[in-house]
């Protein structure tokens, strides 16, 4: 069992550093991202964030130290705590703009999958019962 829940990170893990750094790549060297269909309204949002210049490096950023947290199981916790709101945002672009629902809710129910499988990692964040110093 313990494999399988390695291989789930380990592809999760794999597609999320591969698109944070296929983004710096193509900036690296200048290529452009392949166009693709959008409903009008996602394509007008996307615009907005592509023009502000801030939004792609950050989104890229978060993807491949997200995804390079996931590769180790001891660092997952966080590398899922860092996707969680990227994902979060996938899954409502998807949802209410995009039409692609099956798509943004896949990754979604991965992550909390994965967040599920590691729950006890996260405990300490809602069983605080240390002392102050």
């Amino acid at each position: 069992m313990n494999k399988i829940i390695a291989v789930a990170r380990w592809l999760y893990a794999l597609f999320y550093a591969y698109a944070g750094a296929s983004w710096f790549s193509h900036k690296l060297f200048a290529t452009s991202w392949p166009d693709h269909e959008e409903a009008p309204a996602a394509k007008a949002l996307t615009t907005a964030l592509t023009t502000s210049g801030i939004v792609e490096p950050l989104i890229a950023a978060v993807c491949l130290v997200g995804g390079g947290l996931l590769f180790f199981r001891r660092t997952a916790p966080l590398g899922i705590a860092i996707l969680a709101p990227l994902v979060t945002g996938i899954f409502i672009f998807h949802l209410f703009l995009n039409q692609q629902w099956p798509w943004g809710t896949f990754h979604f129910c991965y992550l909390a999958a994965l967040a599920w499988l590691h729950r006890a990692a996260f405990r300490p964040l809602w069983n605080y019962g240390g002392s102050a110093a």
